[in-house]
This record gives structure tokens, sequence and C-alpha cells, in this order.
């Protein structure tokens, strides 16, 4: 992936413990606005993706469980709103 990232395979809580719940709310769609920038899940067994779409929430634990990346844009312009929620 190291080519195609924009955001380098990763875990949310490793850089902050204190996260328990990760968000991402798109404000654009994929393929209309803009081309790449996916949301990639990865997995022993293989990647899942997540196109973004205008309107769709993403959630997920911030824990080792859900290691995640996000592809690099080709072109035009993504936008989205990332939020965390604390557990403590």
């Amino acid at each position: 992936l190291p080519s195609r990232a924009y955001c380098q395979r990763h875990v949310d809580a490793v850089n902050r413990p204190h996260y328990a719940i990760s968000t991402i709310l798109y404000l654009n769609t994929h393929g209309r606005d803009f081309q790449g920038g996916r949301l990639l899940f990865h997995d022993d067994d293989g990647d899942m993706e997540v196109l973004p779409k205008e309107g769709r929430l993403v959630a997920f634990s911030s824990g080792p469980e859900n290691p995640h990346s996000v592809e690099r844009l080709r072109s035009g312009e993504r936008f989205a709103l990332s939020t965390w929620f604390q557990s403590q």
C-alpha cells in the first residue's frame, strides 16, 4: 500500500489510547466528486473497502481489530468529517 496510500495503515487507539470509537461522515461522493480516497480496512483474509458517499457515516471501534488506511486521491477533492469518541 505504500505508494497508493494517503494515510498509511494504522490503528487509531495506538496514537490516542483513550479513543474508543472512530467515525467518518462523508460530505461528498467517490466517482462523482473525486477519484481514489477509499477507506480500506485490513485483515489477514483480505482488505475491505468503503466507498465514500455523501451522507454515509462509518463507525468502528478504534482498537487493533480495525487497522485501516485511506487511499491517495487521484483527482478532485474529498471532504469528510472525522470524529473520535473517548472511553474515559
